[in-house]
């Protein structure tokens, strides 16, 4: 069997996550959709006519659901760091359908089944599946912009053969998958050890429960880690072990029985269990678990949890201080997970209160802000929070510009979590008007001068206006549909340091691509600022906006060139009032600014894109 099923992976696997990125709009969600699906197939190998078939239908289903690699993602929640105009039309239009119309609509446009194999999938009659393709179809039509540079073909004017190519297009996009093939089976075996780890554990519980042994059950023991992931050669016969895609095996920590000041109010726990979850369909009632429960400084909290058909998913229910259970409204979690610790944050813009749930015997700490040093040193202080049970309830305090607290896990003396929280509302602070420090080609972009102070703002626990801003340099960027542009601002830190940060907006979204924390000593104007900046979005964005070199240097630089890994010249670099903003040269790794009659000033080297958002949060793995 897993010969075969090993050929059907590498046969059908890319496929798959092709039709997954349509039906998720997200990269990582996709993989883990596919994982899943995969691993359903698995279990039903040898038992089921058409595996592919059954790798769809689990694609459907999952996709319809409210969770992806257990977390939450509401879509119908606008993002509010996202502007109004969102990605390009096509991708838009997608996203709005429901999501069976969604399913039904890429299986028929991209994949070509006829509605004899799609109605099983989408558990409807043949009419109906037609039916769902058809409307999909006819509201993606209008989004379908047309291509003034393609060349006259059969079919060109055929808006089915056009509605294939654009669907075709935009799963194709640039971007890499975590998992090879290979990795990606070893994957599909881990989830059914820990699948039939979990049963063996529930069935121990019952039985320790219905003997009355009196032996308090707090986690299950971690199960051991697998062999470290072998580079990849050609010619290996058979890939090397991988890590499951989750990362490390880890353990379930949002369990019952629930903790908190209000654990021991039964009528309470028993009303909280029935309260409904908004927009996110929850589990049975009497599959709910309550977690946690308990009064705050700044309201009360519940943390419910529950699984359906083998999907973790849950909400956080707040309300004022005393408030019954049938008044606490959901509060939805995009990074909830059975075996991810859990925060909130209760209160603010100003004081307010974090609760953290973790596991039973963990210890947490805390770190309220990232600390940035006179000499540009950056670190944070945890100071330890919580009980023996896991949880913590502690003060805290957030801006406008969101928040500067991490939460750090650990167990057996391992960290084993350490991540930023949540904070609703976060929005772009008031600032005063900025006028660039450099000559500029055209005005900066209020929105995206605002957001990249936001994002340097909030890590350091004050808000915006309070870091003494100042726009260094402002420039377009060409991007290939409608234009956007980039900004580099300098922040003064609480700390001392200047903090210099580059972001690119494009329509809909502002990309972080990276900061800088020179001495405070450092005269802004002889910053000189070489930055990459990837403005792509997986799967979603055409191959001309991909990575962008961004320049600024100080009034005294006339030119530039571009420098590879050996110091050789690739060529010029032409600069505007100090500035540039060009697709990412081919081997560049440096950047040599010169005065007007051609002498060298300085030599930079290109600043990678950044893997995490400045703050040094941590990125919920160990760190």
């Amino acid at each position: 069997m897993d010969t075969s099923f090993e050929e059907f992976v590498a046969a059908r696997r890319p496929e798959l996550l092709r039709t997954a990125l349509l039906l998720t709009g997200d990269r990582s969600g996709a993989e883990e959709l596919v994982q899943r699906a995969l691993a359903r197939t698995r279990r039903r190998w040898g038992r089921v006519p058409d595996p592919l078939a059954t790798a769809r239908a689990a694609l459907v289903t999952g996709s319809g659901r409210r969770t992806v690699r257990g977390e939450q993602v509401i879509e119908s929640l606008p993002d509010p760091s996202v502007a109004a105009a969102g990605p390009e039309p096509l991708a838009r239009a997608l996203r709005d359908l429901p999501p069976r119309t969604r399913a039904a609509t890429v299986l028929t446009a991209l994949d070509g089944l006829p509605p004899a194999q799609l109605a099983p999938l989408l558990g409807c009659p043949a009419d109906t599946a037609a039916q769902e393709a058809e409307r999909g179809a006819a509201q993606l039509h209008p989004a379908l912009a047309p291509d003034l540079y393609a060349r006259p073909r059969s079919g060109a004017d055929d808006p089915d053969r056009r509605l294939h190519d654009e669907l075709a297009r935009l799963a194709g996009g640039p971007g890499a998958w975590r998992l090879d093939a290979g990795q990606a089976v070893v994957d599909v075996r881990h989830r059914q050890r820990r699948g039939r780890w979990q049963v063996a554990a529930a069935a121990a519980l019952t039985v320790l429960c219905v003997g009355g042994a009196g032996v308090q059950l707090t986690r299950p023991a971690a199960e051991p880690a697998p062999a470290p992931v072998a580079p990849a050669s050609p010619s290996s016969a058979r890939p090397a072990p991988a890590a499951p895609l989750g990362g490390n095996p880890a353990i379930p920590v949002l369990l019952g029985p629930a903790r908190g000041s209000l654990a021991g109010d039964a009528a309470f726990l028993d009303a909280v269990r029935s309260v409904g979850w908004g927009g996110q369909a929850p589990p049975p009632v009497a599959d709910r678990e309550v977690v946690f429960a308990g009064d705050t400084p700044h309201g009360r909290a519940a943390l419910v949890v529950g699984e359906t058909d083998g999907d973790f998913r849950g909400t956080w229910l707040v309300g004022p201080v005393g408030a019954p259970a049938a008044e606490l409204t959901p509060r939805y979690s995009r990074t909830l997970g059975r075996t991810r610790p859990a925060t909130l944050v209760l209160g603010g813009p100003g004081e307010a209160t974090l609760v953290v749930v973790a596991g039973r015997g963990d210890t947490v700490a805390v770190s309220d802000r990232l600390m940035v040093g006179p000499r540009g040193t950056v670190g944070r202080d945890y100071l330890p929070a919580g009980s023996a049970d896991g949880t913590a309830v502690v003060p805290a305090r957030t801006t406008q510009a969101g928040s500067g607290l991490s939460v750090r896990v650990t167990r057996d003396g391992q960290v084993v979590h350490r991540s930023g929280v949540e904070v609703p509302g976060t929005r772009t602070g008031e600032l005063p008007a900025l006028q660039p420090l450099r000559p500029t080609a055209q005005p900066p972009d209020p929105v995206v001068v605002g957001t990249a102070f936001t994002q340097l703002a909030g890590p350091l626990g004050v808000e915006p206006a309070d870091l003494e801003p100042e726009l260094l340099w402002s420039g377009p960027l060409p991007l290939s549909r409608r234009s956007g542009s980039v900004a580099v601002v300098v922040a003064h830190s609480p700390g001392g340091a200047l903090v210099v940060g580059t972001v690119a907006g494009r329509p809909g979204t502002v990309l972080p691509c990276g900061a800088s924390t020179p001495p405070g000593s450092t005269d802004v104007a002889t910053l000189t600022v070489v930055r990459t900046c990837d403005v792509a979005l997986p799967g979603l964005s055409s191959e001309e906006d991909g990575r962008w070199l961004v320049v600024s240097a100080p009034s005294d630089a006339a030119s530039a060139e571009l420098l590879d890994e050996r110091g050789r010249v690739l060529g010029p670099l032409a600069l505007t009032g100090g500035g540039a903003v060009v697709p990412m040269p081919a081997g560049a790794v440096s950047v040599r600014t010169l005065d007007a009659a051609g002498r060298e000033l300085r030599e930079t080297a290109v600043a990678p894109v950044p893997t995490e958002p400045f703050g040094d949060y941590g990125s919920g793995v160990p760190g």
